[in-house]
């Protein structure tokens, strides 16, 4: 509670609480209570509506009616509404929504009839095998956030899962998560960049899932399910023997894992488990075992004894190695490790694998490519690397990747010191996957031409003896294939949504046209000397495009501004960039939804289309101008910037001629920024001084209850200091440069929230703010000096208890009462 002692509505703070009891509000004693109402019962029939309309969207009128009567009972909760909508969803008569309406939902006041709602969505839940997987989620504390493949992994070791002829146990799986979200009895809450999906149970459909299972117990029913957060006494062997999952956070004193005879799911967690525990060699039953959050770096040799085990995961920079025991692990069917965990010899014989996704080729025999001929059931991501230790086609072909139909994601690279001698393009030939593939990435390729099948983005279909397209493909990624001169013909390809190129240091020009790409990424095309003139024409997916390091691109084609989808702009470092063409000159309006756009480093650039900005002042958060020398309609920009302000949250503008606006703006209110970097130094000169100065203040006027960071940067000899300073009430970290001024205003103790300030090259300055300045700059715990000549620290800021003073480079440190002041 110590990190909330300065929260006080008076410095623009204060703590939010959020609860459904009133006696808990009460108890809190706050200074206002704002009761929230529930959605009306029309808003409730729409969360239904949506949940059980197909086609046109449309429900019949007679079921509408009896929905609109249900709502009136879902009391204004959504929880509610989605739940009800969901088993609706699935009921394909009128009678079975009138059975739900006059059997299963009442009238009702209170919590009871939320409860019943979600009761019904369990009894409609249409397998007892999904009832136990729903119930199984309570095993979890309240709001503990699960990552959805590791719960088909823990149902499957449960043996809620059954395969049919036609669908695997993880299908089953995926299929019980799906209905279990469309029901409202699971929510996700987030995807991780690597495409995983989270998701929490709600605080009420938890307690429904509670009470399901300790129903489904009595007193002479043992626990199945234990979830141990923190260290605790031991268990004792009665309890041990029944228990089928466990989650064990810590080691529990005394533990011996041979008395938990019918263990399935075991998980462990903690830095104090620095090897696996000899007794889990006894857990004969064990399906499903994590150690990823422990610190064991090797494993014992008999973990090739658990023959039942189907999911084993290891995600830990602490595992170096396997044993080369694992390929006894018949049933294994999910490996998950990270990159540098050394696989062991013959992982191929590991047949049922449907999880690997890291395979490094070896020179040895049991480490080639090879040992993934028989790997046939692989899903997901694959990434090969060391690929140069492969000699031909014939060899490549071993790996069998054209089988390999449940693959989505294929990552292909070469080591950097990979033999001149490879030949590249024929081992890159016998590496053809298969049509179903979804994310397709080349790394290190040095050959000079790619295969057939890359050039065409087509693979050989065998069985008919015919070229296939890949049409599923929505991702490319081209990386340091240094050797290449063109890249693969791609517009054939129909969902496309994603491409990077990097590091192609031979392609002078890109020819294609993607109207339905949405994120174009190139880096590092040293001799790129321009892009496709329909590029951008009539290109409404591209949401995000990024531009860096291409030194010879002197011009890029028309279109940018009629991006109307684009979110994200960036572009950097390319040197001899002069246009960004702009045909429409504005004649075609429309609204933008720019939020980020980035220009650095493009020293010739002599214009940025405004429209690209003034097409986006309700959605623009963040602009960043740095280093374009060349740079003619700055004050253009400014004056869209002024337009922009209900959303701007960062600016940063340095190394840019012309630090002003065009004409009066006659009000700035930049209510959200929260960072400013200005450079006011390049082509300044007296006769716009006042403009500059102007420009400033107007951006500084209005945002002292948002800005944090403040960075400016003056120029030699302009005797100015903004007079907006005293508005700044929120600015914690104040950097100033070249600002000539010999004192710093007594206003500054107005910055009551100031815990940074840096001072460099401020020649005439010689004295901070007085003792009354000081004591009021309550927060401020570090200055550092640099290159003020002038400046004298007096005893008072010397003497502050806990301020710390560096100056070039060397922090202060004296005796308070021996020292009366400074020279810097």
């Amino acid at each position: 509670m110590t990190s909330m002692e300065g929260v006080t509505s008076t410095k623009g703070n204060g703590i939010i609480i959020t609860t459904r009891r009133e006696n808990v509000a009460s108890i809190a004693e706050p200074f206002y209570i704002h009761s929230l109402k529930g959605l009306s019962d029309y808003d409730c029939w729409s969360i239904i509506k949506s949940n059980v309309s197909v086609g046109n969207g449309e429900v019949p009128s007679r079921s509408e009616n009896i929905g609109r009567e249900i709502a009136t009972r879902c009391q204004g909760l959504p929880l509610a509404a989605n739940v009800v909508g969901g088993v609706l969803g699935c009921c394909k008569s009128e009678q079975e929504w009138r059975s739900i309406k006059e059997n299963w939902l009442s009238d009702d006041e209170g919590g009871e009839n939320i409860t019943k709602i979600l009761k019904l969505s369990f009894d409609y839940l249409p397998s007892p095998s999904l009832k136990k997987c729903f119930a199984y989620c309570s095993t979890f504390p309240k709001g503990w956030e699960i990552e959805k493949e590791k719960l088909v992994e823990l149902w499957m070791g449960e043996g809620f899962l059954q395969p049919s002829q036609r669908h695997d146990m993880e299908f089953m799986g995926n299929k019980f998560y799906n209905m279990l979200l469309h029901n409202s009895l699971l929510q996700v809450t987030r995807e991780d960049t690597r495409g995983r999906e989270y998701f929490v149970m709600h605080d009420l459909v938890h307690d429904l899932a509670s009470s399901i299972l300790s129903n489904n117990t009595d007193g002479n029913t043992p626990v199945r399910y234990m979830f141990i957060e923190k260290e605790s006494s031991h268990i004792e062997e009665q309890v041990a023997k029944h228990l089928r999952s466990l989650h064990l956070e810590g080691e529990t004193s005394g533990t011996t894992f041979s008395h938990f005879k019918s263990l399935h799911n075991l998980t462990l967690v903690g830095k104090s488990y620095k090897e696996l525990p000899d007794s889990v060699r006894d857990l004969i039953h064990l399906r499903n075992l994590n150690i990823s959050s422990t610190s064991i770096n090797s494993l014992p040799a008999w973990i090739g004894e658990l023959h039942h085990l189907q999911t084993f995961r290891a995600e830990s920079w602490e595992l170096k190695k396997l044993p080369s025991t694992l390929k006894y692990l018949i049933n294994l069917r999910h490996l998950h490790l990270l990159w540098r965990t050394k696989l062991p010899a013959k992982i191929g014989k590991l047949t049922s694998l449907q999880t690997l996704q890291f395979f490094e080729v070896g020179i040895e025999k049991g480490y080639q490519i090879e040992e993934l001929e028989c790997l046939k059931n692989l899903k997901g991501s694959l990434w090969i690397w060391n690929l140069n230790r492969v000699s031909d086609k014939e060899e490549a072909m071993k790996a069998n990747l054209w089988q390999k139909s449940n693959l989505s994601k294929l990552v292909l690279e070469w080591n950097e010191d990979s033999d001149a001698d490879t030949n590249y393009e024929s081992v890159l030939d016998g590496l053809q996957p298969h049509a179903n593939l979804k994310v397709l990435e080349f790394v290190g390729y040095k050959g000079k031409t790619f295969p057939t099948w890359c050039k065409e983005m087509a693979v050989w279909d065998r069985p008919q003896g015919s070229w296939v397209p890949l049409d599923n493909l929505i991702e490319i990624s081209l990386k340091s294939c240094l050797e290449c001169e063109e890249i693969p013909m791609l517009d054939h390809l129909p969902n496309l949504k994603s491409l990077s190129l990097t590091q192609l240091n031979k392609v002078s020009s890109i020819n294609f046209s993607l109207k339905i790409l949405k994120s174009l990424h190139i880096y590092d095309l040293e001799r790129l000397q321009y892009l496709p003139e329909s590029l951008f024409c009539n290109n409404q997916s591209l949401s995000y495009l990024w531009i860096e390091k291409c030194p010879v691109l002197s011009e890029l084609p028309d279109g940018l501004d009629t991006l109307s989808s684009l979110e994200k702009l960036t572009i950097c470092d390319c040197a001899n960039l002069k246009w960004i063409k702009n045909p429409s000159h504005g004649a075609k309006q429309y609204q933008g939804i720019l939020h980020e756009l980035r220009i650095e480093g493009c020293e010739k650039l002599m214009e940025f289309p405004h429209q690209i900005l003034e097409s986006s002042t309700t959605t623009i958060k963040i602009v960043i101008l740095v280093g374009l020398r060349s740079l003619m309609n700055l004050p253009m920009l400014i004056d869209c910037l002024a337009k922009s302000s209900q959303c701007l949250e960062v600016l940063t503008i340095t190394g840019v001629p012309k630090f002003m606006a065009s004409g009066f703006i006659e009000s700035w209110d930049l209510g959200r920024l929260k960072e400013l970097k200005i450079d006011v130094s390049v082509e300044w000169s007296r006769g716009i001084s006042v403009a500059i100065g102007e420009t400033v203040e107007g951006m500084l006027q209005r945002c002292g209850n948002s800005l944090k960071k403040l960075d400016l940067k003056g120029v030699e000899n302009w005797e100015w200091m903004p007079q907006s300073f005293h508005h700044l009430t929120a600015l914690s970290e104040l950097n100033l440069e070249k600002i000539e001024v010999q004192e710093l205003p007594q206003c500054f103790g107005n910055l009551s929230s100031l815990r940074v300030l840096s001072l460099v090259g401020c020649k005439k300055l010689r004295c901070l703010p007085s003792l009354d300045g000081l004591n009021r700059l309550t927060e401020l715990d570090w200055i550092e000096i640099k290159d003020c000549p002038e400046l004298c620290i007096d005893s008072e800021w010397l003497n502050h208890p806990i301020l710390g003073i560096v100056v070039d480079g060397k922090c202060i440190d004296v005796v308070a009462s021996k020292v009366q002041s400074i020279e810097v």
